[in-house]
């Protein structure tokens, strides 16, 4: 059985508590088994060979039940232990009926043993109607009157099915702290992964765009110190506001709004020397969730528009219509020259049709590696949309991100 690396407080607290509950078990058990094994040591009219089976058979009994319940535990998904479980039930069987009702705890204790310890339901009907049938051979033996006979013959099958049941109940529970500890883990992974997405989203813009500033800074701090003035304090805005923004994304509250994206956006490109057309139609009222997703594309496209492309236009378009809201980035940069060692992935096909009306043919080109694109595409596929980029015949790059609105979401 295969167990895990580490255990957390709540396993060891179960782990303690569960050793106490059976250490509690194996004394009521060797009580009610050993006490009239003990009697049978005084002055008892009994022939000697029975007295000696009964106080070493109750033993044997008493050691096998213990051993059990303290060391062997619930089989799980082993095997069904048949040789061990017949013993203990042909034991318990012989030792009731030498000496009859003063051992029907051991009767008890046999079909319990069978009912708790076994993973299918066919030793728990083995112990309950052996047991029964054992009672009921002592009921007629000895006459015990209606009360001593509903005993002989009832307690048994209730008790392994008690025992049963109780099994179940508790694999139930193990089963569910398993899948407890499985959900936290993912969510943990699942955290990280958001984490390392949105530093991802949001420091890739900020940095180049501080970059772009410190760039422009230096090259015009001798030649017009004031336009240097206003870009480093430009720098060192956009510096305070990207900690901000780490600090809101870790904290999990970050949701990029697309009308603060654009503005970002026209900024950057600016400061990058890229002339820009932005237009944004009947977008001013999409849901939150969209609108943030949009807000991601437009950042992670201008991103890589300033980083990789070498456009001197860029044109960002978002519209929204009634059953989709598109963003789409392209500019006229061409190919790199050892872009080819940055590709990867194939892109997704770009729909031929949108809520602008707009179709685009993008020839099968990779989109750039990295965790930026794929990040924005994992956040659009939640939302049922689609993601597309790359190279569009005679036109440059196109980052082309559609989300379905309304029933089609």
């Amino acid at each position: 059985m295969t167990r895990p690396s580490a255990i957390g407080p709540d396993d060891a607290e179960d782990r303690h508590l569960r050793r106490f509950r059976q250490v509690i078990i194996c004394v009521i058990i060797g009580f009610a088994i050993l006490a009239p094994a003990i009697g049978q040591l005084g002055h008892h009219p009994m022939a000697p060979p029975l007295k000696w089976f009964l106080v070493g058979g109750s033993i044997a009994f008493a050691a096998l039940a213990c051993y059990f319940i303290l060391v062997a535990g619930p089989p799980g998904d082993q095997p069904v232990p048949w040789i061990v479980l017949v013993i203990i039930v042909g034991l318990g069987i012989a030792l009731f009926l030498v000496g009859k009702e003063n051992w029907l705890a051991v009767l008890a204790v046999a079909a319990a043993t069978c009912g708790r310890y076994s993973g299918t339901r066919r030793p728990a009907m083995f112990g309950a109607t052996a047991c029964a049938l054992a009672g009921v051979v002592v009921a007629i033996r000895t006459d015990p009157g209606f009360g001593g006979t509903l005993s002989d013959i009832v307690i048994a099958p209730l008790s392994a099915f008690f025992a049963y049941s109780a099994g179940r109940r508790l694999d139930m529970m193990n089963a569910l702290r398993r899948t407890r500890a499985e959900l936290a883990r993912a969510a943990v992974a699942e955290e990280r992964l958001r984490i390392a997405r949105d530093l991802h989203d949001l420091l890739g813009h900020s940095l180049s765009l501080i970059t772009l500033k410190a760039e422009l800074a230096g090259r015009v701090i001798g030649a017009d110190p004031d336009r240097a003035a206003r870009e480093i304090a430009e720098l060192e805005s956009v510096a305070r506001q990207s900690l901000s923004d780490v600090r809101e994304a870790v904290a999990g509250f970050r949701q990029p709004d697309l009308a603060g994206e654009l503005t970002a956006a026209r900024q950057m490109l600016d400061a990058a020397g890229i002339t820009s057309k932005i237009e944004s139609t009947d977008a001013a009222s999409l849901p939150q969730a969209v609108d943030a997703a949009l807000a991601w594309a437009v950042r992670e496209g201008t991103t890589n528009v300033v980083r990789h492309s070498r456009a001197t236009h860029v044109s960002i378009l978002v519209s929204a219509g009634p059953a989709a809201a598109v963003a789409e980035i392209s500019d006229n940069g061409p190919a790199a020259p050892d872009e080819a060692a940055r590709l990867a992935n194939p892109a997704l096909p770009v729909p031929t049709t949108g809520p602008g009306g707009r179709a685009a043919a993008i020839r099968a080109r990779p989109a750039f590696a990295g965790s930026g694109l794929a990040g924005l595409a994992e956040r659009v596929r939640d939302l049922g949309g689609e993601l597309a980029a790359g190279t569009v015949s005679g036109q440059g790059f196109l980052l082309r991100v559609v989300v379905p609105l309304g029933p089609q979401a």
